[in-house]
């Protein structure tokens, strides 16, 4: 069985790519990147085939894909909605021209009408595999722990703000680690059978609100420098962050919390926990790690690049 994996550079593709070399030989891995040079260390000392294939380029797909059996895509990292989904369906359409058996998509945990604007292209996508007449498997992988600056109001402990705003509506997130998540994708990719034309859905098992998620952070934090989270309107919360995001951004990423209110990320599958067969990664866990020495990993816009899938 050969095994072609893209985003193996990104923060879910890596962990999906190391758990994958845990189960299988390297020989049945095909890494497949838009810039093969810039393949991580990790990547490049690990034996497997690296080949160019660029979303954005069709044409330089089909040389990526040959000879595989199962494709791992990855979402293409914007959340630009045209680009995204035609990128999906550039690598759907090789998939097909390769003679791929079995195409596996990383979608995200919002609900199939979901209210969020992230979601719609992972939608479309979703809709486009199903229709395709390929085997896939859908993965609605949980929203990161390690991404919660930005759903708790593009936090930056370096700025040291005493208040936090987001728009709408506060809700609950069932949020799970981004290693428990790859080594999930990695144990469905390489299962036998059981996951053929599904939709999956991978979560942590303990939904908090941001308003909890607040309280902790708290806790983690020195008392002059506590933070206070408050739900303001739409435009509110745009002119409350627009000298560092781009105005339609930040209407589109708003549109994330009409999803909390409706509550969709708070359902919780037990599918994950099952198949690592133990406890899963809690956010509290994440949150010392992050918070301990007051560093957090990146910059607000950074953890947009990486985050906001």
């Amino acid at each position: 069985m050969k095994y072609v994996v893209t985003g193996a550079t990104g923060g879910l593709g890596s962990r999906v790519f190391k758990h994958l070399l845990d189960i299988v030989s390297p020989s049945d891995i095909i890494v497949s990147l838009y810039n093969p040079s810039g393949a991580t260390s990790a990547v490049k000392s690990s034996g497997v085939e690296i080949r160019k294939g660029d979303f954005t380029k069709p044409e330089t797909l089909d040389s990526a894909f040959a000879g595989a059996d199962k494709l791992l895509i990855v979402s293409y990292p914007s959340i630009a909605y045209e680009i995204r989904v035609q990128s999906h369906k550039a690598a759907i359409e090789a998939a097909k021209r390769c003679g791929i058996k079995h195409v596996y998509y990383t979608s995200l945990a919002f609900a199939g009408d979901s209210a969020a604007a992230v979601m719609k292209a992972h939608l479309e996508t979703e809709a486009y595999l199903k229709g395709s007449g390929m085997t896939y498997t859908i993965i609605r992988e949980g929203i990161y722990n390690e991404s919660w600056p930005l759903y708790f109001g593009f936090f930056d402990v370096s700025q040291k703000k005493k208040e936090v705003v987001i728009p709408i509506s506060d809700g609950k997130i069932a949020w799970v680690c981004r290693d428990d998540l790859g080594e999930g994708t990695a144990k469905i990719m390489t299962s036998e059978s059981g996951y053929e034309n599904t939709t999956l859905l991978l979560s942590g098992t303990d939904p908090i609100s941001l308003h909890e998620l607040g309280n902790k952070i708290n806790k983690r934090l020195p008392e002059h420098r506590q933070v206070n989270l408050k739900v303001v309107s739409e435009n509110d919360y745009c002119a409350h962050n627009f000298t560092n995001h781009e105005d339609w951004f930040l209407h589109a990423w708003a549109t994330t919390y009409n999803a909390l209110a409706r509550k969709e990320l708070e359902t919780v599958d037990p599918l994950l926990r099952n198949l690592l067969g133990r406890e899963l990664k809690s956010i509290d866990d994440t949150l010392d790690e992050m918070l301990g020495n007051l560093v957090i990993e990146s910059s607000s816009t950074e953890v947009l690049g990486q985050y906001a899938k």
